[in-house]
Formats: structure tokens, C-alpha cells, sequence
């Protein structure tokens, strides 16, 4: 080949334009690539539509408030939305991945097989290898899961987001699922003659709903929902307080035996059973509570105010939200009705999970641009600032929040309301989870984040006293096999049919334990092998 050709003046010129164009761009854009060039005022000059896919509802109107605007004008862009229901989350992110149709940006319930099969088949964005250095913020709290640093060395790369529960607030060490915290009426068992306590038996709970069928102190008739409970609750607050492992984030485990085991086959789980079908049969729970769906248990309590005892979760945010809807539909004061508490086994230990520090995550349609994935990071990275955080959980500062003279936070609401009632369906936090503030947050009323502390506190000082906690087991957690997905059960519904099954509870049991194990027993042999 020859080598020794003049170039044509063409050729020149059209080099030369290349090199002065690049030139250009690198002094306009600052360090952005292109669509994301700012100008003097630092604004982004290019308005992108960014797709994007979460649980938060968005009604007609919602997003046509200054929350909003804020979001859409700082990063100049306009959200095209879609809503995902919380049934049909799993299986719509599935469809989407699967089919390439994933929006620029979703919130994705994590599934370790699927999000390895997902990043072999080039399903998932790659993010860029400085990414760390570009978006500081992101980074500090996505080294803070311990699921990213798995991810890394399992695949080389970033291609997932995990979401943080906690920051720079963490309630209580070891950190515990907020599941397993219940409210009850406490006017109801002053009436009845029953003690207030941190820390009920699952017994002792099941006694004070029967102290209110029997007196009806609230005086509600044939609407009264003693233990207002859906499916998964019931499995929360009656089976998992006595058999950790009968639930379904960890119902395979290593005994004492070094072997590893089925929950839901342990006699401790024939123990909740036996409590939720007595439950059942004295009409403590509603007849119909297995077919309801997300919050038709806890309404009975802040709706129709029918309901001795709803599950509610542990977060202060949740006892803050019980609050307003109790005024709002019963023109009630909580403070007055509401006691909080956690539940325990029948032996006084305390079970749950040991919490791994994220849940969900964010996912990027492998196809986006790089001008779309840059916004969408320089979003979530002010998001996780201190600044962005004040503004996702309280508003515009001196209009919905101030410092006062010691320099404390102070929310300026009306007593008795909410951000989300003013700036309603705000889903622009899609990072850090609001667990997080929810500790400091001041537009949560004191008394309700002390409380939601000191039971996080009574949670982890049980739990280790009674070395009852399920350890989180990275290598048991994010290994994934054919074995594992034939191995997994819908838990909440398979005990809800146990206890309703006509005949003896434990043959039934022990039947449906007998009929499982052909596709639990071979995980078993192959846990026992890997680990």
C-alpha cells in the first residue's frame, strides 16, 4: 500500500473543520457531552423528555404544582411518567426488560438471578467506568448497600443501582427489616382493661382482640375488624414472630447443624399457623382478609376507625401518615387512640431479618442516551445532596420549612398535614429511600421519630439477646440457580389456604410440607453443596 499521497485541499478542510468543531464543543459544554451543555447561568440549554417508571401514583394535575416545576426547570427536562402498580410491579419490569421496551430510567424490584441473566444479555445500561468520580453524591450512598461491591465483582461493572434505606441516619445497629410494628387502639384497651407495653406476644395481641369483640368498646357492631390483618400482614405479625424463617425473604437457611433447612418445614412454623387459624376461627380476622389487597387492612383502622389492631411498619413516616388520614376521615387526634408496638414470639424472643442496607433499584434501558443517563444522574446526585434532600422531604425552604434561632429545622406546615398534601405524588427522590430522613425529618412530629427510634432499638438489643435475628447472608442471597426458582413459593397466600383447609392443621401441614420438597429438596442438596 502506498503511503506517501498528498492529501486533497477537501480533505484538509474538512479536517481541519472537524478539529475546530471539537474544539468548540469541549470549550462550550464544560465536561458534558453533547445535549448537555449549560450556559452562563449554568442551566442546561437542551430540554430532553426523560421516560421513567415508578409506584408513585401521578392523578390529572399533579404534576402542575411548584415541587414539580422545580425538578422540570433545574434540570430542563419533562418527565414522561409511567405509573406502575404495586401487584403488577415484578411482572411489567420483566415484560419490559425482556422485550427491550424499558423506559429511560425505572424503579425495579431487585431479583438477583434476574439482574445477572439481565446484564449477560446486555439488558441493562453499563454505566461509564468514572462514573464514581462524576457523580460523588450517588456514590457515597451507593457504597453504603454492600450490594453494589457484590454486583462489581460478580460482573465487572456497574449496570444497577441498588437504593439506599439509610444514609446518614441509621436507627439502631444491627439494622432490622421495619416490618413486625403494629397499632392498636389504646382507648380501646384502656376500656377493656389491657396493658400497654413495647413488646406483645402474638397471644397476648390475639387476647386483647378478643377483650374487644367480646365488650365492643368502640361500639361499632358487626363492622368491627378485631386483628385487621391482609395476607401478608397476618404472615408478618403472626408466623414470622414465631419462625423467622417461615417468611419469604428468608426461608432458606444454615442450622446449628451446618446444614441447611426449609422455614416454612420447621415445627416453629406450624406454631404461628396454629395461632393465625385460631385467629381466624374466634372471628378475630376478617373472613375475607386473604383476598385484600395493599392498605384495605389499615383502613379499617384510619378509615372506618372498625379496626383493634392494623400492622403498620416501623417508620416514623408511617405513624405521621396514620395521623393525617385518622383526621382527615374520623376528625380524630392519634395521639389520643394510637399505641405502637412490636411483636414477639409466644417464647418472648424477637424475630426478624437482619436488614441489608437497600431495597429495590434503579435500572437504565441499555439504549439511552448518553446525553438522557447524564441528566438523569445529575438529577438523583443533587437528589442525594443535603440541599436535595431537604427539598424531596420538606418543601421550599421558607415557604414549607425554616431554620429558627438554633439553627434546628422547623417545618412551617399546618398542623396536622403533610408535604404530600400540598405537593402531592412527588417520586423525583428515585434514589435514597425516605427511611433516611424520616429519623430527622422535623415535619414528622417529634414523639412519632423518638418512637419509631426506640423500637428500631427494642428490635436490635432483642434480637441479639435472644440470637434470634436471620442473618443476612450475601452468598446465599445473591445466588441464583434453576433449583432456587423452582424452590420459590407465593408464602403469604400458601398459609392463608393452610389455615382455611378444612381437617386437622398439622396433617395438612405436614401434607403441604410432604409435597414441596420435590422442588425444595434438590436447593437444599445443592446450598448444602455450594456452601
Amino acid at each position: 500500500m502506498k503511503t506517501n499521497k498528498k492529501l486533497s485541499v477537501r480533505a484538509l478542510f474538512a479536517i481541519t473543520l472537524s478539529v475546530v468543531m471539537l474544539m468548540v464543543t469541549a470549550c462550550s459544554s464544560q465536561g458534558a457531552s453533547g445535549g448537555n451543555e449549560k450556559d452562563a447561568e449554568g442551566n442546561y440549554k437542551d430540554n430532553l423528555t426523560i421516560s421513567v417508571a415508578n409506584l408513585t401514583e401521578i392523578k390529572n394535575g399533579n404534576l402542575d404544582n411548584d415541587f414539580h416545576k422545580f425538578w422540570t426547570d433545574k434540570f430542563n427536562l419533562t418527565w414522561d411518567y409511567n405509573y406502575i402498580d404495586w401487584d403488577s410491579w415484578g411482572e411489567k419490569l420483566r415484560l419490559w426488560i425482556n422485550s427491550g421496551d424499558l423506559p429511560d430510567v425505572a424503579v425495579w424490584n431487585y431479583v438477583h438471578g434476574d439482574a445477572i441473566n439481565s446484564i449477560e444479555q446486555g439488558l441493562f445500561y453499563k454505566f461509564p467506568d468514572d462514573w464514581k468520580e462524576r457523580w460523588p453524591n450517588v456514590a457515597a450512598a451507593y457504597n453504603l448497600t454492600g450490594l453494589g461491591d457484590k454486583l462489581e465483582e460478580l460482573t465487572g461493572g456497574t449496570y444497577v443501582l441498588p437504593r439506599p434505606i439509610y444514609f446518614e441516619n441509621k436507627p439502631a445497629d444491627p439494622l432490622t427489616n421495619q416490618i413486625g410494628v403494629i397499632a392498636l387502639r389504646k382507648d380501646w384497651a384502656e376500656a377493656v382493661g389491657f396493658e400497654l407495653k413495647d413488646a406483645y406476644t402474638t397471644t397476648e395481641l390475639n387476647e386483647y382482640a378478643a377483650l374487644v369483640k367480646e365488650k365492643d368498646p368502640g361500639k361499632v357492631g358487626n363492622k368491627l375488624v378485631p386483628l385487621s390483618y391482609n395476607a401478608a400482614d397476618a404472615m408478618t405479625n403472626m408466623i414470622m414472630p414465631n419462625s423467622v424463617h417461615a417468611m419469604t425473604d428468608s426461608p432458606f437457611y444454615k442450622g446449628e447443624d451446618g446444614q441447611f433447612h426449609w422455614g416454612p418445614a420447621d415445627p416453629e412454623t406450624l406454631t404461628g399457623l396454629k395461632l393465625m387459624q385460631k385467629a381466624y376461627k374466634d372471628g378475630l380476622l376478617n373472613p375475607e382478609f386473604y383476598t385484600w389487597k395493599n392498605n384495605e387492612g389499615q383502613n379499617n383502622f384510619k378509615v372506618t376507625g372498625t379496626a383493634a389492631v392494623t400492622s403498620l411498619g416501623g417508620l416514623a413516616s408511617y405513624r405521621q401518615g396514620l395521623d393525617s388520614d385518622m383526621k382527615k376521615n374520623l376528625g380524630v387526634d392519634s395521639d389520643e387512640l394510637v399505641h405502637t408496638a412490636i411483636v414477639v414470639g409466644d417464647d418472648g424472643k424477637y424475630r426478624n431479618m437482619e436488614q441489608a442496607n437497600f431495597w429495590s433499584a434503579l435500572i437504565f434501558n441499555p439504549e439511552i442516551s448518553d446525553e438522557k443517563f447524564e441528566r438523569i444522574m445529575d438529577l438523583i446526585d443533587y437528589s442525594a445532596t443535603k440541599e436535595g434532600q431537604l427539598l424531596i422531604n420538606m418543601g421550599f425552604e421558607g415557604k414549607d420549612w425554616k431554620y429558627d434561632e438554633n439553627n434546628e429545622l422547623v417545618s412551617l406546615l399546618p398542623e396536622g398535614t403533610v408535604l404530600e398534601d400540598k405537593y402531592p405524588a412527588r417520586f423525583e427522590g428515585l434514589y435514597l429511600l425516605g427511611d433516611d430522613f424520616s429519623v430527622v425529618n422535623p415535619a414528622i412530629k417529634k414523639d412519632y421519630r423518638d418512637r419509631a427510634v426506640k423500637l428500631f432499638e427494642e428490635k436490635a438489643k432483642l434480637g441479639t439477646e435472644g440470637k434470634s435475628l436471620a442473618t443476612y447472608d450475601w452468598d446465599v442471597n445473591l445466588y441464583d440457580s434453576k433449583a432456587k426458582s423452582q424452590a420459590s413459593f407465593d408464602y403469604q397466600n400458601e398459609y392463608a389456604n393452610l389455615i382455611l383447609k378444612n381437617g386437622d392443621l398439622e396433617a395438612n401441614w405436614k401434607e403441604w410440607v410432604n409435597s414441596k420438597m420435590s422442588l425444595v429438596q434438590p436447593y437444599l442438596d445443592e446450598l448444602n453443596d455450594k456452601f
